[in-house]
């Protein structure tokens, strides 16, 4: 579950908020491990204490949050593990971490890597629909389960290993490279073929964290035209689609730059907001924030990072938003107090 607080009447559109797991098990014992995954009734009773602490923590004070949580279906989140578990790699459940995979294809699974013909009759798609019915019969609702779409390159690091990275410029792995994004993209056009059908306004986020990594030249030659392919496919299907890249964004705006339609594009603290803003007319436009700055820097120093980006996205605070992610245990209260208070209208 990646728990996050929206925080919204503020002078920009909204502020999103969140804490990792080892912040939550070191600060109130609330563990991740495996119950968060495979026990629905645990996950929601973990949901309803961190609204509750982070309500009384820094929500009662700023005005944020809610004092009386409801109820709701809280799908498990497998995070960066889902192709792992599909595929039958090992995954790992730290009590204070997200869960990792381990280990990596081999060159012959890769070449015969297929797509499912069905993805809700394959694990964990089968564990997320399991637990989603099993609470809409709880609780009384009828929420649709969803498959979470992810990325391409992100997703073949995953289950290849950064080895992949090494693929993309050698001739020798050129088969199995394409073999493993053809495949990925596949189960992504699945995936949101059978979500728009439970929700028309559903919204593919292509997950790009890993193609600052891979760098522009090597993204734009090789990865490049298969979320090209996607993105033609949202568009002529008339489905909302956006874009995660955490890394740096200047040295993409120009590859990204056809992509027109976009609804949503998030980018990393290292990025010149405004030629995002100002290329991607349709989109509205999350910055990411250092989690360096937040973890490690004063209360002034975020004060003074948040009036830099106002400045510099003025005249389009109906469209930009700010990510405050990852806060960890050595996290000061002051600085989530600073970020709050700059925010606020």
């Amino acid at each position: 579950m990646w728990f996050c607080e929206k925080i919204q009447d503020l002078k920009i559109e909204e502020a999103v908020i969140n804490f990792l797991p080892s912040w939550w098990y070191k600060h109130y014992g609330i563990s991740y491990g495996k119950e968060m995954y495979f026990d629905p009734d645990y996950r929601l009773d973990a949901y309803l204490h961190m609204k509750d602490f982070y309500y009384k923590r820094f929500g009662k004070e700023t005005g944020t949050g809610c004092p009386n949580p409801k109820p709701i279906v809280i799908q498990p989140d497998f995070d960066n593990t889902f192709y792992q578990s599909m595929l039958g790699l090992e995954v790992q459940y730290p009590v204070d971490q997200y869960p990792m995979g381990i280990g990596a294809l081999t060159q012959e699974q890769i070449m015969g890597l297929k797509v499912p013909e069905n993805l809700w009759d394959v694990y964990p798609y089968t564990e997320v629909k399991r637990q989603v019915e099993y609470m809409n019969q709880k609780l009384g609702t009828n929420v649709p389960p969803m498959m979470k779409t992810r990325g391409i390159l992100n997703e073949a690091v995953q289950i290849c290993s950064t080895d992949f990275y090494g693929y993309l410029l050698d001739e020798d792995y050129e088969a199995a490279a394409e073999k493993t994004m053809e495949f990925i993209a596949g189960v992504i056009q699945q995936q949101i073929r059978r979500n728009c059908e439970s929700d028309p306004d559903f919204m593919h986020i292509m997950m790009n964290c890993t193609c600052a990594v891979a760098g522009a030249p090597a993204y734009r030659s090789r990865v490049f035209r298969y979320d090209w392919e996607l993105y033609q496919y949202c568009v002529r299907h008339g489905r909302k689609i956006g874009l995660h890249h955490c890394g740096k964004f200047d040295d993409f705006v120009n590859i990204y730059g056809d992509m027109d339609q976009l609804s949503y594009i998030e980018i990393g603290h290292e990025s010149s907001i405004r030629p995002v803003l100002d290329r991607f007319k349709n989109a509205h436009v999350y910055y990411i924030m250092s989690t360096e700055l937040l973890n490690f820097g004063t209360a002034n120093e975020v004060r003074e990072k948040i009036n830099e980006i106002l400045e510099e996205t003025k005249g389009d605070w109906a469209r930009f938003s700010i990510q405050v992610p990852d806060l960890d245990v050595c996290i000061p209260d002051e600085n989530v107090f600073a970020i709050i208070d700059s925010l606020k209208k």
